[in-house]
C-alpha cells in the first residue's frame, strides 16, 4: 500500500462515494418492515413484518408493471448488450486513425447528454411538424397524414430501446476496446501467416480473447434484469401512453403519495431478486465458460 499510495489516493473519492450512497443507506431497509410515519420517525414507527411486501402485489397495475419491466430488460439484453461488442469489433478494424477517432467521438457524445435532454430531442424529432413527419410529407406528398408518434402505444417500447441504444452504445465500447487492445499482436500475425482473413481473425482471436470481459459484464447485466431506466420511461409517458414499470409504480404510489414503506419494500424485493439472478448467472457462466465474478 505504501508503494501504490498514489493510486489508492486516486481511488479514495470513488470508495467514499460508494460508501456514502450504497452502504450508509442500508439501515433504511428496515422501513420496509415498519408502518413508517414521518412524524413518528424511523425508530418510533411500528413493526408490521412482511405486510408491506404483501401490499406490493395488490397495487394497481403492479403485475402488469412487473411484466413490462421484465420485457424491456429482456429486450435491452438482446439488443443493447451485443451492440457495443459489435461496434468495438468494427472500430478495431478501422485503419485510418483520424476517421476512427472522429467516429468514436460522435458515438461517445450522446452519453454526456442528460436523459431529459434525450427525451426533449425525441419529442422534437417525432413531433407533428418535426423532421420525421416533414420527411414523410416530402416523400409522400402534401396529402400525407402527419402522425403523433409519441402518442402511439405500439412505438413506446421501440423508442425506449432505440434511445438507450443511441445514447449508450458508444460509451459501452470503451471497455471492449480496452480488452481488444490487450490481445497479443503475435496471435494476429500467426493467423495471417496461416491465411486467416480479417473476419476470421476477429471471430477466432479477438472475440475469444475478450470473452472473459463479456461474460463478467453479462453476469452484471443479468443481475439488473428487473431494473430499467426510470428517467427515460417516466419522461416518455404522456396522457396517450399506458405503460408502467416497477420504478414508475414506486414513484407514483411510494414517493408521490407518501407510502415510503411500500416503496422501500419494493426496493428490498428488487434487491433480493437481483442478488439471486447475479448468483445464478455467475454459477451458469462458470459452468459454461469457467469465467465468473467470484
Amino acid at each position: 500500500m505504501r508503494r501504490d499510495r498514489a493510486f489508492y489516493m486516486l481511488l479514495a473519492p470513488a470508495i467514499l462515494i460508494v460508501f456514502v450512497f450504497a452502504y450508509m443507506p442500508i439501515p433504511g431497509i428496515l422501513v420496509a418492515f415498519k408502518d413508517y410515519k414521518v412524524l413518528r420517525g424511523f425508530w418510533g414507527s411500528e413493526w408490521v413484518g412482511l405486510a408491506n411486501i404483501e401490499k406490493i402485489f395488490v397495487l394497481p397495475n403492479m403485475i402488469l408493471a412487473i411484466w413490462n419491466t421484465f420485457w424491456i430488460s429482456l429486450l435491452s439484453l438482446v439488443f443493447l448488450f451485443p451492440a457495443p461488442i459489435a461496434l468495438a469489433l468494427l472500430l478495431n478494424e478501422v485503419r485510418v486513425q483520424l476517421f476512427k477517432r472522429v467516429v468514436q467521438t460522435l458515438f461517445y457524445l450522446p452519453h454526456f447528454l442528460s436523459w431529459i435532454s434525450v427525451i426533449g430531442i425525441a419529442y422534437a424529432f417525432y413531433s407533428i411538424y418535426g423532421p420525421l413527419n416533414d420527411l414523410r410529407v416530402a416523400l409522400g406528398g402534401e396529402g400525407t397524414e402527419r402522425i403523433m408518434f409519441m402518442a402511439e402505444q405500439s412505438m413506446f417500447v421501440p423508442n425506449v430501446i432505440l434511445l438507450n441504444l443511441w445514447k449508450e452504445v458508444g460509451w459501452g465500447t470503451i471497455i471492449f476496446l480496452a480488452a481488444i487492445a490487450s490481445v497479443d499482436p503475435q496471435l494476429y500475425e500467426a493467423a495471417h501467416m496461416d491465411g486467416a482473413n480479417r473476419l476470421q481473425q476477429a471471430w477466432h482471436i479477438t472475440l475469444p480473447s475478450i470473452m472473459p470481459t463479456v461474460m463478467i459484464l453479462l453476469i452484471l447485466q443479468l443481475g439488473n434484469l428487473f431494473n430499467v431506466n426510470f428517467e427515460l420511461i417516466y419522461g416518455l409517458q404522456n396522457p396517450f401512453i399506458n405503460f408502467e414499470v416497477i420504478q414508475t409504480i414506486v414513484f407514483k404510489f411510494g414517493i408521490q403519495q407518501g407510502s415510503y414503506a411500500i416503496a422501500t419494500a419494493l426496493g428490498f424485493v428488487q434487491g433480493i431478486i437481483a442478488l439471486v439472478l447475479t448468483i445464478a448467472a455467475n454459477y451458469g457462466a462458470k459452468k459454461a465458460s469457467g469465467v465468473g465474478i467470484w
